[in-house]
């Protein structure tokens, strides 16, 4: 068989890339593992599901103030096996939707475990097929890890592809990791009725630097609202199997007891035999493989895209690197990869959306930095939702006006976040953003008055 083009992945990225690359004339040809990984982490045991499950978190939320709307609940039952069927049916319909639309346009999907046997040879173990190609992507994702002495059983010990495969809401959960796979399982089963504990080894709760402190405060303490025991500084020291669950020693001196663990400590790109090291392939000491401004490797007609370039593990991440990929496959060098206008969003009790420099990360790359702030609690879209807590906050050079980031927490944050992510790639400025009309009411107003805090000056509260 022959290609212009082997995708080796048909994930998140590897499926955006494949698409393009049919739009582009590209003849493409994509390698999966089988059928029921199409669509890649994302899909089957990630972005989607989890989202579908935080869905019924935030219903549950609602039911707790649905008598401001006139509406008294008598009452409900929690039914698992309905939200496992219910979650299973999105993930299923989504998965065979794109087997299906790859079929009617000619896009071939070929299942098995894809080798590199030169810059111009994939062979499809399984398949046992041989394809000549011009170009290839590598785009196969990444796997979870373990972490000291917690190594994912099944039973005990749970990972995030197998905490899928539980039978019931637990009772107990005892969570390790507080980033933002960690925060939204804390919300989806601290809201599903059970007891949750969350130890992060940090002195915080989304520990990474892209978020600012405020925001991670700001949802720990709606998370500890709700019951959810935060421990951070806090590891764990030792667990042993006890009364058909696990009792947990944490280094605080405390012992847990819950039904099992679940490890959200983080992924490892999957960039092992596929044939990177007999290519010349370069990857870094973490396994990572190095690409460029284009998404293209050391070995010229190679590109990667997605979890095997770099910890920024996101979807999206993925698509917009399969596309420049293709892009510049085709001799397009307009099109680059830029990690600042990436969006990073977490779906735990409130929205959490960053985008760009926080002040922080700003200040340390010498810019005088302004920042505007508008709180949601008067914004009258958020009120008659019932969700007017949160802010959005604009990171902008005091100079220039140049926005050097977004960071919004509340309503929606994840929608909203893409007006400003869109502005910072067309180079707007706060001028820009506190002269655009935005409808009323609306939860976008709050990003028009943040930046007229920062282009007009401060008329509500901000802090420097």
């Amino acid at each position: 068989m022959e290609a212009d083009l082997v995708i080796i992945g048909a994930g998140s990225g590897g499926y955006e890339a494949g698409i393009y690359a049919y739009r582009r004339g590209l003849k493409t040809v994509m390698v999966e593992l089988s059928p029921e990984t199409v669509g890649g982490n994302c899909l089957n045991k990630g972005c989607i599901p989890s989202k579908y499950m935080r869905y019924g978190a935030f219903l549950l939320d609602k039911m707790d103030i649905a008598q401001r709307w006139g509406i008294v609940p008598k009452g409900y039952s929690l039914d698992y096996k309905s939200l496992k069927e219910g979650r299973e049916d999105v993930v299923v319909t989504v998965r065979e939707n794109f087997k299906k639309f790859a079929k009617q346009i000619g896009l071939p999907i070929i299942y098995g475990r894809a080798v590199l046997k030169d810059p111009n040879t994939v062979f499809v173990e399984g398949s046992e097929e041989t394809i000549k190609t011009k170009f290839v992507l590598i785009a196969t994702g990444s796997h979870p890890v373990g972490v000291g002495n917690l190594k994912p059983d099944g039973k005990y010990v749970l990972n995030t592809d197998q905490i899928w495969d539980i039978e019931d809401f637990p009772k107990s959960v005892l969570i390790v990791g507080g980033g933002a796979v960690g925060v939204e399982f804390a919300y989806i089963f601290r809201r599903y009725g059970s007891q949750v504990t969350l130890v992060e080894l940090q002195r915080r709760i989304l520990p990474s630097d892209d978020i600012p402190e405020d925001s991670a405060r700001y949802l720990g303490r709606r998370l500890k609202q709700l019951g959810v025991d935060i421990r951070t500084k806090t590891t764990v020291e030792s667990w042993e199997p006890a009364d058909g669950g696990v009792k947990v020693k944490l280094s605080d001196g405390s012992e847990v007891e819950a039904d099992f663990i679940l490890l959200a400590v983080g992924r490892k790109p999957n960039t092992q035999g596929i044939g990177l090291e007999e290519v010349g392939v370069e990857v870094d000491d973490r396994g990572f493989i190095r690409v460029n401004e284009f998404s293209q490797t050391n070995v010229p007609n190679i590109y990667a895209c997605g979890d095997v370039t770099s910890p920024l593990m996101l979807a999206h991440k993925a698509m917009y690197e399969g596309k420049i990929a293709v892009n510049h496959m085709l001799g397009g060098t307009d099109w680059k990869r830029d990690d600042r206008i990436v969006p990073k969003i977490i779906y735990s009790a409130f929205e959490v959306a960053s985008v760009g420099l926080t002040e922080d990360q700003a200040e340390d790359e010498g810019y005088e930095v302004s920042v505007g702030v508008a709180s949601f609690v008067s914004n009258p879209k958020a009120m008659d939702d019932g969700e007017n807590e949160g802010f959005v906050r604009i990171v902008a050079d005091e100079e220039t006006g140049k926005i050097l980031g977004c960071h919004i927490v509340g309503p929606n944050a994840g929608e909203l976040i893409h007006q400003v992510v869109h502005m910072m790639r067309d180079s707007k400025d706060v001028e820009f953003a506190s002269k655009t009309l935005y409808s009323h009411p609306s939860l976008s107003e709050a990003i028009g008055q943040g930046a007229s805090e920062i282009y007009y000056g401060p008329i509500t509260w901000t802090k420097r």
